[in-house]
């Protein structure tokens, strides 16, 4: 018998009929069953980070270093809708050099999150690209194990918004544990 059986059967063994059947239905959103209570084996996380993404705390490596020969897969990806309204608004050069600019802040932040990573011991494969932020991370993640995303990925955050809309949809769309930095 599991802990969540066990504990609705202790908790209302003198409750009988629907009444029961009612309340294991109304504490299954709050508390694990047997089979949600296993832990998934995590070979791979995907990680994506973006202009918004500034830093990675260094607890988030710690906690990452737990999961034993898993590979991390980074992923920047410069966001295309922006870059289409850069174009339609300025000329070729600034266009160039914003560009440019969104690309060595992506190789910078990339190189330093491989860096810290491989220092706790993962192996990690990096990748930027320009694309559709949420469409290209919800497609990647049906390949990996475990998604791990910052707050602010994809848009600033405020104190009346904490998480950013992409991130939101990420974590009410996942079909994979997931970890909100």
């Amino acid at each position: 018998m599991g802990y969540f059986t066990s504990l609705i059967q202790r908790k209302f063994k003198d409750v009988a009929g629907r009444r029961y059947d009612t309340v294991v239905k109304e504490y299954r959103e709050f508390l694990l069953t047997e089979e949600e209570a296993v832990v998934p084996e995590v070979r791979s996380i995907l990680m994506p980070l973006d202009y918004f993404v500034k830093e990675i705390p260094p607890a988030l490596y710690e906690t990452l270093s737990t999961y034993e020969g898993a590979t991390v897969s980074l992923v920047y990806i410069i966001d295309m809708e922006v870059i289409r309204i850069v174009e339609d608004s300025l000329d070729e050069t600034v266009i160039q050099d914003f560009k440019q600019k969104r690309e060595a802040f992506g190789e910078e932040l990339l190189a330093r999150a491989v860096s810290d990573l491989e220092s706790v011991g993962l192996p990690v494969k990096s990748r930027l690209f320009s694309g559709k932020k949420y469409e290209n991370i919800h497609e990647l993640m049906r390949t990996h194990d475990m998604l791990v995303v910052s707050k602010q990925y994809g848009a600033s955050t405020t104190e009346i918004s904490p998480l950013s809309s992409v991130t939101l949809k990420l974590a009410q769309t996942a079909d994979v544990p997931i970890i909100v930095y």
